[in-house]
């Protein structure tokens, strides 16, 4: 694969439309969340009152062995809904078996867009996925439900990034949005060796006009740092590309 220096092109989100109203609420509502996290609980309770060990069942699993359901499992694959869209807080509340896809497509009908899209290498600015959290909700393992704000559950709350259900079972997350674009810029800046690939780096992450920096090495002596920021106008001789089958 072959680039010009700065070589750019436009990838287009879907078209979306804001509304006046300044949150947004699914079908399956907060009662229906809590009913499913009281389940949930009264599960995780039963093990920890007989001291029997169990585990996790979300639909998809880390581990290598099959995740089958059984007597010792938590079935949390339900937990999969966007609750709310909240417009005037910029934040997503939101179940912890969400697609990003889904995820996307339901915050851009309000004209936003997670701070972090895995797709778009944000973390420069950002951070991991987790640390655009403003609060976890989890089940601890003697079944009680607790909310874990950054400030005042810290311990928790940060040490549930990653933990693989070890400190509780994740059940809500509200996390931070900002405001979407029309269009994604990216411009490709060839690189001929992994000393180049790492100043380019330092430079574009330097840049405050920049959302997304994204990098890959063909070989030894051909690679690419891909800069991307959010614009809804477009260049006059910049070709747009769209992705998901969008024809607006």
């Amino acid at each position: 694969m072959r680039f010009s220096a700065g070589s750019s092109s436009f990838g287009a989100w879907r078209p979306c439309q804001a509304t006046p109203i300044a949150f947004y609420t699914g079908r399956f509502s907060t009662e229906d969340h809590s009913r499913a996290v009281d389940g949930i609980s009264a599960s995780v309770r039963r093990f920890y009152e007989r001291k029997e060990k169990f585990r996790i069942f979300h639909g998809s699993t880390n581990s290598t062995r099959h995740a089958a359901k059984g007597n010792r499992m938590v079935d949390s694959s339900s937990l999969s809904h966007v609750l709310k869209v909240d417009m005037e807080r910029k934040t997503a509340t939101v179940e912890p078996n969400v697609p990003m896809d889904r995820l996307v497509e339901e915050t851009l009908k309000y004209g936003l867009v997670p701070s972090v899209v895995m797709e778009f290498p944000a973390r420069f600015k950002h951070g991991f996925f987790n640390r655009t959290f403003n609060s976890v909700e989890m089940v601890l393992a003697n079944g009680d439900v607790v909310t874990c704000p950054e400030k005042e559950k810290s311990d928790l709350f940060h040490g549930a990034a990653g933990a693989c259900g070890t400190m509780g079972v994740t059940t809500l997350v509200e996390l931070q949005l900002r405001e979407a674009k029309k269009y994604v810029e990216t411009t490709y800046h060839p690189v001929s060796s992994m000393t180049e690939a790492i100043k380019k780096i330092e430079e574009v992450t330097a840049d405050p006009n920049l959302d997304y920096v994204d990098g890959v090495l063909y070989s030894k002596h051909q690679g690419a740092i891909v800069t991307g920021r959010l614009t809804d106008i477009p260049g006059a001789s910049v070709p747009i590309q769209r992705f998901s089958d969008s024809k607006q």
